[in-house]
């Protein structure tokens, strides 16, 4: 079978008090990892699991148009953590 991961990244962290992508919030771990660092691990280590073991499973990351820059640029300063990453901003209507 194949398999892909998907996470729908297009909320600000507004109501969290924090002005940036929700992903890049610091929630409060004392690694200081965010949420974006802990589901890329996460895949990475499933990825590892897998027959092949070359933790080659494709992540696509829907972002919103005012926090696509922000996000693509948060991962490419991390080198993708490792992953094959798509990015794709949602559609917006007027």
């Amino acid at each position: 079978g194949k398999v892909a991961a998907l996470l729908l990244a297009g909320g600000q962290g507004t109501r969290l008090g924090y002005d940036g992508p929700k992903g890049m919030y610091d929630i409060g771990l004392p690694s200081g990892r965010t949420l974006f660092r802990l589901i890329a691990e996460r895949l990475k280590k499933l990825g590892a699991l897998t027959r092949k073991g070359d933790g080659a499973i494709p992540f696509c990351v829907m972002t919103s148009p005012l926090n696509h820059e922000q996000t693509t640029s948060y991962f490419r300063q991390h080198d993708d953590f490792g992953l094959d990453v798509t990015f794709f901003p949602q559609g917006t209507l007027p």
